[in-house]
Order: C-alpha cells, then sequence, then structure tokens
C-alpha cells in the first residue's frame, strides 16, 4: 500500500464493519443506493500496541498494522481473518484477505456455475449475457458485490458498495487469496461477521434491504412466452390451463402487445380491447404481466418521446446531445433514472397500462441493452444527473435497473394504492430485493442451463434475492418432452415459478407435447399449489429476516462437510429436500440426505441421513424428502388458482423424535395492511409420549379476523399412536384447530 493512503474504519454496527481505503486526497463518498441502513452508535475502544492500533467493538477486533495497514479481524473465540488494502498501477484498488483452510465462497448473485466459488474470478458488470450464457460466463445481467466465505472456525461475508465495475478473485490468480477490487471509484466494503452463515445474510440483508412481501397470486405458476398475441390468443392460452385442470395464476405480455414496441401503448389491431380481455381473465382467475422495458421510440409524433425530450429526461453524451441506440422499436433513446423527477415521469406513465388491467409489470432489457452499441453496452462516458451530480454511465449502469425498478414501484403505488406491486426485472444490483422479483434472463433449453438454474438460485437467496426464478423450459432454442418434464419438476420449487419461450421456438405450454407431458406437469404444477402455504411462510421469514425461500443444504446444515459442495440438490425451507434430475435418460441418481430421518414424499418410506442412497427417479418422479419431525402447512384441496387456497389450509405432522412445532403467519395475501397489524400468526407445537400425542395450538397474535376459520390436522404417520390430544383434551377422531373468528373459510 501506498505510504500516503489511509484507511477508514467505521464500526457501522453490531457485527459489521466499514473499511474505505483512499488515495491521497480522496474523499471517502456517501454510500450507494444499495445501502439502507445507516451506522449505529457504537463504543469503539482503542488500544496502542508497538507497530499499531488494536480496535474493540461489538465482540469484534481489528489490529491495524501502522506501517504495512495490514488487517487482523477476530472474535476473540477462535474466528480470525488477515488482510490489506493496496493501490494498483492505474489507480486501481485491490483489498485480498488470506484463504483460510477448507474455506468455501457463496454469494455473488446469479453467476453462472457450480454453488461453491472458490478458484473463479468474476467481474460486476451488467449486461445482456444472450450469446454468451454458460456455465463459464462472467459478466450477468445482475450484479451482486456480495460474497460468503464459509469455513469451520467460522463464517463472514464482504459486500463491495462501488456501483463501478468491479472484480472478485476468490482464489484463482492467488490459491490461497481472496481479493476484490475496482480500476475506478470507492473501495468502500462492509465486513459482515456471522460467525454463521444465517447470521452473514441476516445482517447483509438488514445494511441492504429485505424484501416486501409480495402478492399470493405472484407465487402461484405464471404462463409466459414471446409473445402471445393477438388478444383472442391470450383468452385461449387461459381457456386452455382451466380446461385442463392445470392450475395458473398468471399471464404474460411481451412486446407484441404495443404499437410499434412503443412504451405504454397497446396495438389496437392486435389488442382491441385490452381491458375486456383483462376482466375477462380476471373471471377466470388469472393475472395480467406486462413487459416495460427503458427505451423510449424516437418518433416525434410519441408523446412519451416528445415529452421525454422537451423536458430532458433522457441520458445524454457529455455535451448534452441525447443518446439514442437500436432497441425493439428502432432509433430509441433511454430515461435518465438517476433524477428523481425522471424516476416520477416513469411512474405517472404506468396509468394507462393500470387502467387497462395490467397486474405487474416486467422490466426487461434494463441493463440498459442496446443493439448496435458494442457488446450491447452505452458509451461509458454517457452522463446522468444524479440530481444535481453529473455521473458517467460507467459508474450508473450496474444501478440502472434499480432505479428503474423504483420507479416502477412508485407508479403502481399510485395507481393501486394499498396493493402490494409486483415486478419482475432481468437486471438489477444490491438492494433489488427492496422493488422486484429477478428472473435469471434469457436461458436456453439445454440440460447444463437447467442444471445450473439451481446453483445460481441458490445464491442468489444468499445475496439477499429470496424471489427468484428461472425460465423453466428455456427461453432460447426448441425444448424437448423429457426436458421440460424435468424442467416443470424443478421449477415448482422455484420461489418465481414461470415457463417463458422465446420467438420462434417450438411451444412449450403443458400439453405442448401430448398426454403423457401434460399429466406429469400438471401434478408437479398441483404440487406447488399444494406447497403454497409453506411457500408463503418462507417469504414471511424472508421479509422479515432475509432468509432464502429455495436453499443450498449448505444453510441448513452448515457444519455438513458433505453439503459444501453440493450444488444438485436444493432445500425448499427447512423441511423440503429436492434432488431433480438434470441429464437426460436418467432413471436414478445418487442423494445425499444430511442427518436425521427423512421420509420420501411420495411413498412415505424413511430413509436415514447422514449418507448418501441411490434413489429411483422414473420420469414421472423427481426425488423430494420431507424432514422427519415436520409440520407443513399445505392446501388440501385441489385449486385453479391462489385465491381459492383460503378455507383449504391444512396442517401436516410427520411426527418424529419425541417434539416439533411450526409457526404460521396468515394474511389477505394481496394488501399492504400487514404493515399495520393486520396478520395472524399460531404456533403448533406437538410433543411425542410414548403412544401419546399431545398437540399445542395457540394464537400469538390476532390482527386478521378475516383469516381461515379452521384448520385441519392431518397425521402423516400414525405408527406408535393411540391416543391424541389438542391443548391436554383427548380428541377422538379428527381434529380442527380454531382461527379466525370471521368468515374466511
Amino acid at each position: 500500500m501506498g505510504g500516503d493512503c489511509r484507511v477508514n474504519v467505521r464500526f457501522w454496527a453490531p457485527g459489521i464493519v466499514n473499511i474505505a481505503l483512499l488515495r491521497p486526497g480522496e474523499r471517502e463518498e456517501a454510500t450507494s443506493p444499495a445501502v439502507v441502513m445507516g451506522p449505529e452508535g457504537q463504543q469503539v475502544q482503542v488500544q496502542e500496541e508497538a507497530g499499531g492500533l488494536h480496535l474493540r467493538a461489538g465482540g469484534l477486533y481489528i489490529r491495524v498494522d501502522k506501517e504495512t495497514f495490514a488487517f487482523e479481524l477476530s472474535d476473540g473465540r477462535g474466528f480470525s481473518l488477515k488482510g490489506r488494502g493496496e493501490v494498483l498501477e492505474g489507480g486501481g484498488k485491490r483489498w485480498s484477505f488470506a484463504v483460510r483452510r477448507e474455506e468455501h465462497f457463496y454469494g455473488l448473485g446469479e453467476k453462472t456455475g457450480f454453488l461453491d466459488k472458490r478458484g473463479k474470478r468474476y467481474t460486476m458488470r451488467n449486461a445482456d449475457c444472450y450469446e454468451a450464457y454458460n456455465e463459464g460466463a462472467d459478466a450477468m445481467y445482475s450484479s451482486f458485490p456480495f460474497y460468503i466465505g464459509v469455513a469451520p472456525g467460522g463464517s463472514y461475508g464482504v459486500y463491495l458498495d462501488n456501483t463501478f465495475p468491479t472484480f472478485f478473485d476468490l482464489g484463482k490468480t492467488e490459491p490461497c487469496t481472496a481479493a476484490f477490487g475496482c480500476e475506478k471509484g470507492p473501495l468502500n466494503f462492509f465486513f459482515l461477521y456471522g460467525p454463521s452463515l444465517r447470521e452473514v445474510v441476516e445482517r447483509y440483508t438488514r445494511l441492504t434491504g429485505r424484501m416486501e412481501l409480495p402478492p399470493l397470486w405472484a407465487l402461484g405458476y405464471h404462463q409466459s412466452r414471446y409473445s402471445y398475441y393477438p388478444q383472442e390468443r391470450v383468452l385461449e392460452i387461459a381457456r386452455e390451463f382451466r380446461r385442463r385442470n392445470i392450475p395458473c395464476d398468471a399471464v404474460y405480455l411481451d412486446i407484441h402487445y404495443m404499437d410499434g414496441f412503443r412504451v405504454f401503448t397497446f396495438d389496437r389491431e392486435r389488442f382491441p380491447d385490452p381491458r375486456g380481455m383483462a376482466e375477462t381473465l380476471k373471471k377466470m382467475g388469472f393475472k395480467v404481466v406486462a413487459i416495460v422495458d427503458p427505451g423510449v421510440k424516437v418518433d416525434k409524433d410519441y408523446p412519451v418521446f416528445r415529452e421525454g425530450l422537451e423536458k430532458g429526461y433522457f441520458v445524454t453524451d457529455e455535451n448534452g446531445l441525447v443518446y439514442t441506440g437500436e432497441v425493439w422499436p428502432g432509433r430509441t433513446c433511454f430515461p435518465d433514472f438517476a433524477q428523481g423527477r425522471v424516476r416520477a415521469w416513469w411512474a405517472e406513465l404506468h396509468g394507462e397500462l393500470l387502467a387497462s388491467g395490467v397486474d405487474g409489470i416486467w422490466n426487461d432489457m434494463n441493463e440498459p441493452t442496446v443493439l448496435d452499441a458494442p457488446g450491447k453496452v452505452m458509451p461509458a462516458g454517457l452522463v446522468h444527473n444524479r440530481d444535481g451530480r453529473r455521473v458517467t454511465h460507467e459508474e450508473f449502469r450496474n444501478v440502472y435497473a434499480l432505479h428503474m425498478a423504483m420507479a416502477t414501484r412508485e407508479g403502481l403505488l399510485k395507481y393501486r394504492p394499498g396493493e402490494r406491486p409486483f415486478i419482475l426485472t432481468r437486471s438489477g444490483f444490491s438492494g433489488i430485493q427492496r422493488y422486484a422479483a429477478l428472473w435469471t434472463g434469457d436461458n436456453r433449453s439445454h440440460w447444463e442451463h437447467l442444471r445450473m438454474s439451481l446453483p445460481m438460485l441458490s445464491n442468489l437467496g444468499l445475496s439477499g434475492v429470496a424471489f427468484a426464478g428461472a425460465d423453466i423450459g428455456g427461453f432460447a432454442e426448441d425444448t424437448n418432452e423429457e426436458l421440460l418434464i424435468r424442467w416443470t419438476q424443478a421449477g415448482i420449487l422455484y420461489p418465481f415459478c414461470r415457463n417463458h419461450s422465446e420467438v420462434d421456438t417450438a411451444p412449450q405450454e403443458p400439453w405442448a407435447f401430448g398426454e403423457r407431458c401434460e399429466a406429469i406437469c400438471r401434478e408437479y404444477i398441483k404440487l406447488r399449489y399444494t406447497l403454497l402455504p409453506y411457500l408463503y411462510n418462507l417469504f414471511y421469514q424472508a421479509a422479515r429476516r432475509g432468509w432464502p425461500v429455495l436453499r443450498p443444504l449448505v444453510w441448513e446444515y452448515e457444519g455438513d462437510e458433505n453439503v459444501h459442495l453440493l450444488f444438485d440438490e436444493v432445500m425448499l425451507g427447512e423441511s423440503l429436500l429436492a434432488a431433480p434430475v438434470c441429464e437426460p435418460g436418467r432413471t436414478v441418481r445418487a442423494v445425499y440426505l444430511p442427518a436425521g430421518t427423512w421420509l420420501d414424499w411420495w411413498s412415505g418410506r424413511p430413509l436415514e441421513g447422514g449418507r448418501h442412497h441411490l434413489v429411483e427417479a422414473p420420469l414421472e418422479k423427481m426425488p423430494l424428502f420431507v424432514k422427519a419431525g415436520s409440520v407443513l402447512p399445505l392446501v388440501g384441496e385441489a385449486v385453479k388458482y391462489t385465491g381459492e387456497i383460503l378455507g383449504r389450509v391444512e396442517f401436516h405432522i410427520f411426527p418424529e423424535g419425541s417434539r416439533g412445532e411450526y409457526l404460521y403467519y396468515e394474511d389477505d395475501g394481496c394488501s399492504l395492511d400487514y404493515k399495520k397489524g393486520v396478520y395472524n400468526l399460531y404456533r403448533l407445537s406437538y410433543v411425542l409420549d410414548g403412544e401419546d400425542l399431545h398437540l399445542h395450538w395457540e394464537k400469538l397474535y390476532g390482527g386478521f379476523p378475516w383469516g381461515q376459520r379452521d384448520f385441519k390436522v392431518v397425521l402423516r404417520s400414525r405408527e406408535g399412536i393411540k391416543t391424541l390430544y389438542l391443548n391436554g383434551r383427548r380428541v377422538e377422531g379428527s381434529v380442527a384447530l380454531p382461527g379466525a373468528p370471521g368468515a374466511g373459510g
């Protein structure tokens, strides 16, 4: 490190330390829009010792060498991490930590490849990677400059708060060194202490924010294509789902609904009555999600372009000339979402779509992508006006989509006050979870893309983005029957569950390949709806604590070295473990089950944990296991869409050991009233005492009187159980747990 450089250290909050490496004359900058948590006052003890300083606050210790600026962070209980910063030739900056023995690296958002990122180097720069989307891809649609180190001594995280392109080298260049840095902008990072993986993610999502509860319909199965049109084709797709008894909650409108690809318009020949179409769909239980790209067509007769041009709302070059590039409408200009007034304008523009019956907004091409630019990337020197401060596109690019999502959310809240907004985005940055769900972009109908969706979504969950999914069946190229079946089986586990395909590819609706494919896909989509109460409660955990919904096994079993590299098994919450089949022609597969007893979901057969099993996996079966001892809220009757769930929730108990419990959250699934305390929270626990099973049911909080009136209890195993008690009273026959006093089912 250059002798004139300095390092600023701030104990930001318990377990969180902010460290900035500054060149001579460089001022420490404010945090980026990703950070929503301000510093909390902490008492810091400073002790000078030979050659260095010793800092202590909140249970963390930092020793700084005054000569070399080498750092050692420790907790005084065995966790220790050594690192140092340096200024690179050309002015860039780099920070490195010594890699601990047996250390594994997770996070970094949607990067492709295996779950553990050790031995890899990545760039954080948002890019349309359509052609380069593969297991070795680097720059992707989104950037999450955050990684987690997990080792027996304890876990930690690093979030690099710099919106310029940054890099992370996790042992690729130097096997014993994890490094990160930047060519431009601040090397300003947050060290997030665990000691557990779970605590690291909780601290990171405190720092960058947590998702809000989504509308329940957003958790259902969604059907999309580039594109369904005209209007009658959209209605035909919806009718087919109902006729074939396949649950579905939403149908999507891709760019062909627009008039000449002008955003916020309808092609009145293809869609003569969008409001009437939406009303017909709603009667069938469908929501409508419409795509909105950032590009505005250059057309003097187009009011959106004309107003944006007159008021200075578009991105310009350094001379103040509006930048244009080629996108779907032809010559296109781009809103400068760095400006608050532009975001307010963009929010206003959603009024016509929402008045036409659109329920959710899908932000695409928002890296942003320019088809005729080198690498499809806007020139780095273009200018954004961050409310008075000029910043280059190079600095703003990674957060362009984040600011677009802010504007979109503002529009939905303006025109649908009190309703939970649903926004889907292709691009994002740390903090995007506060505004939108994210899908992993334009994947392909390849088996390796199915396989890599599992670690991609797992690492997104560890990076704070609990609401994420991949296009089921693959977006580009033609899928086939076997791949669609296997992808649908895996896809019902995705937090965001959507089948989507590209223009001019083979159809891939669940019935596209005949009766066998339709029957299997129907069964798994119905399973998705059976699991929805359990899934919704996982989203409650995500909103409340920042936990992922879809989890790598290391989340639940951090101390089990067998799971640290395991990428093709996932957990849905703490109770369900799935091992999707991700290779063609496979009818058996090896499955590792962690410690404990696991029950085959389909047969109920118990399997011993802490070992590998070879399990049958014919085409109609995805290996799925429930942890013995679990309590799961499930939908007890078949439903066509999420609006039919209320009144059908049951508690399924898989007794094992001596005791178990489940906290059940319930609200209206659509409004923001839960923020005002309009929800119910129950606890169902059991104690197995010999041949007696004692159930205890209590309402911990009751602010939602229109919830489900009573809940049926289903014992998935009664072996050895002769007597059943509820709250101390013996029960004969079926058990009904009292719920809300209102008329909700």
